[in-house]
């Protein structure tokens, strides 16, 4: 095995630990609060703050309690909770699809203060002054100005690749990146304009990382580097990726391997997560499966493990903090305590530190188009639609705007209860998806609005589609469900049917914008493959087609930058550099490569919209936007393609006009540049 791993490059011979204490006794934490599930948790002027991911309908949960383990304070209602992180009296809690939400922790009660919205997944959080830096998974990093922690201000984004966690060290950014096992090392001196200046490879997938001094330590979990099947459990690489690498950035943009160690073989799917802190000079190292180790920083040797009470992949490790000399470690299944240890105070965050920031400045390149902002302000255009007067933009939580459809000026803002992420038109009936607050339900008459019902569910809601009668609503159900409401009485939403997937609706906009001509509604769900129903016809259940890749020998997961979209006849589904037509006449797992399919070029992919012969793909995680003439679908010719700094969603055709929703910078027009 250790020859493969030095073979592999993975490790370098003769500066690599081999962990020769893994065979000492292993230590059970027993000592619980009592409180549930957990996913991260962080000390803090002698309280303990810890978040969690709870399914109901209150949403996750922030839970202060007292170094004794008892609760004192709690705040229901944040999402589906994943990092914390704490300065200057106020807590920062990344929520995943639900953003960022920030308290007020200077007394006991948390208070408040800001519910922003993230580019996208909103998973890690690392603060350094008067800034935050959100890894949001495929979208690379988010930079956000926290002066005022009541408005915060975005900066730029940072696209290194699927960023689970970061830190940042002297205007140094260290980025863990998971799916291609490395972290990525940017200068952010000045944060509008950051600039990546290396990446280092990694035994195994990158998450947390920390920096003393000028040593990086990385920790690193799942499969190793050179993994060949992610499913054949015999793979040299399988779940040989756990332990955590030390590298020497006195020059960031040169480091240099000083050594490492590999923990024990392990694997989960569902929860992955590990992360490396100081307490004094013991550096802490939590990994999801295989526990929490206590290790000399200089020499790697373990000082002690702790794990769960049940070693068992599902009682997950996920969060640690420490005060005093008793360390606090959040599982999936309770907070627990061990106490008495050699140990020092977890390390502060740097909130004496100011930088100045200003907005990077909006940027487009390529050709065959051109491409310029309409409309921008304080709050995020993430979805557009046309109504009888106007165009409707989901912005947020600054509501719905709705424009004059000719000049493109501000007429009116429907206030939204939460936060205004998808919207959907039927006539003058308006459906708005806000997460943990349901759908909201507006009749319009021009630029007025009137709330006529919401839909209240036990999961939160994303996304949706409506039935070609307009009867029915097709909704995402939190991270893993969909559901069918009955909306023909907006006063009365019913659910008619709902299911679960395998593994969710992960990276988002999933559903198809429009139907087939049957009035068959359709997504594309990450493993599942192809999900459709049409309640129009009687439907009362969910269908799917499972579509493998059998040369790459994985099912096709509908990762960011992937889409799907009807033309009423036929599915179009961008993957892998290409569009496949994809089918519902299928039984069973179904070779993706066997269907009909058009390589377009290297790296095309991105939600897809249709209008008549026009295809637009937009890849939000690297800003690219692609125009296709698809008016022969066996022969498509690229039109266009542009690079922007934009998050680009949709595109919206409104007469002879193309609308492209832009993130944070705002409504984007894009006219082609067709003779």
């Amino acid at each position: 095995m250790w020859t493969f791993l030095w073979k592999c490059g993975i490790i370098i011979k003769n500066k690599y630990s081999k962990g020769k204490q893994m065979e000492q006794k292993k230590q059970y934490l027993s000592e619980c609060a009592g409180i549930g599930p957990c996913t991260d948790v962080k000390s803090y002027k002698g309280r303990i703050y810890a978040i969690q991911r709870i399914c109901d309908e209150h949403g996750g949960k922030l839970v202060v309690l007292t170094p004794e383990l008892s609760v004192c304070a709690s705040y229901e209602g944040i999402g589906t909770a994943r990092q914390i992180e704490i300065v200057n009296d106020t807590a920062f809690i990344t929520a995943r699809e639900d953003g960022l939400w920030i308290f007020d922790v200077s007394n006991t009660e948390p208070k408040l203060l800001c519910h922003y919205q993230t580019v996208e997944y909103a998973t890690g959080i690392a603060l350094y002054g008067n800034l935050a830096f959100i890894s949001c998974r495929q979208y690379g990093v988010q930079i956000i100005d926290i002066s005022d922690p009541k408005e915060p201000k975005h900066i730029s984004i940072v696209r290194v690749g699927e960023v689970q966690s970061a830190t940042v060290s002297d205007n140094i950014l260290y980025c863990g990146v998971w799916g291609t096992k490395e972290v990525v090392i940017v200068d952010v001196s000045e944060p509008q304009y950051p600039r990546v200046l290396t990446k280092i490879p990694l035994q195994g997938r990158g998450d947390g990382v920390c920096v003393r001094g000028n040593i990086l330590y990385a920790a690193t979990g799942q499969h190793g580097r050179g993994i060949v099947n992610l499913h054949d459990k015999d793979d040299p690489a399988y779940g040989m990726g756990n332990g955590l690498e030390v590298f020497d950035v006195s020059d960031p943009s040169a480091p240099k391997r000083i050594n490492g160690i590999l923990f024990e073989k392990g694997y989960c799917m569902t929860i992955d997560m590990w992360e490396a802190a100081f307490y004094g000079d013991t550096l802490v190292v939590n990994d999801t499966i295989l526990g929490v180790y206590g290790l000399d920083p200089d020499t790697l040797d373990i000082k002690f493990r702790f794990l769960p009470p049940l070693a068992e992949p599902l009682n997950a490790v996920t969060g640690v903090t420490g005060v005093g000399k008793d360390l606090f470690v959040a599982t999936n299944v309770d907070l627990f305590a061990a106490r008495g240890l050699e140990i020092g105070d977890q390390e502060e965050n740097r909130g004496d530190i100011y930088i100045e920031t200003s907005k990077t400045p909006f940027a487009v390149s390529g050709e065959g188009a051109e491409l310029s902002v309409k409309y921008s302000g304080s709050f995020p255009v993430l979805c557009a639609v046309e109504t009888e007067r106007a165009i409707a933009l989901a912005c947020v939580e600054g509501g719905v705007h709705l424009l004059d459809k000719d000049t493109l000026e501000l007429r009116s803002v429907i206030k939204t209860k939460g936060l205004a992420q998808t919207i959907r038109i039927f006539g003058n009936r308006l459906y708005v998806a806000e997460g943990e607050d349901g759908v909201e339900i507006f009749d319009l008459d021009g630029f007025e609005a009137e709330l006529v019902g919401i839909i209240h569910d036990q999961k939160n809601i994303y996304q949706l589609s409506i039935s070609n009668s307009g009867r029915f609503l097709m909704c995402s159900l939190s991270g893993m469900g969909l559901g069918v409401f009955d909306v023909s009485d907006p006063k009365d939403p019913q659910k008619l049917y709902s299911t679960s997937t395998k593994i969710g609706l992960l990276y988002g906009n999933n559903f198809a914008l429009h139907n087939l001509s049957d009035g068959t509604m359709l997504l594309f769900c990450h493993v599942d493959g192809l999900i459709y129903t049409n309640p129009d016809k009687g439907d009362r259940e969910f269908h799917t087609v499972e579509y493998f890749n059998v040369a790459t020998n994985r099912f096709c997961g509908y990762c960011a930058g992937e889409g799907i979209d009807t033309d009423g006849e036929n599915i179009f589904y961008s993957y892998s550099d290409r569009y496949f037509l994809l089918d519902t006449d299928r039984q069973g797992v179904t070779d993706v490569m066997a269907m009909p399919q058009q390589k377009i070029a290297p790296k095309f992919r991105g939600l897809i919209s249709l209008n008549d012969n026009l295809m637009v793909t937009c890849v939000r995680p690297t800003g690219v936007i692609w125009a296709l003439d698809i008016s022969d679908v066996n022969a498509p010719c690229v039109l266009a393609r542009l690079e922007t700094t934009a998050s680009p969603e949709r595109a919206l055709f409104v007469g002879g006009r193309m609308f492209i929703p832009g993130g944070r910078d705002g409504l984007l027009e894009m006219k082609l540049d067709i003779k």
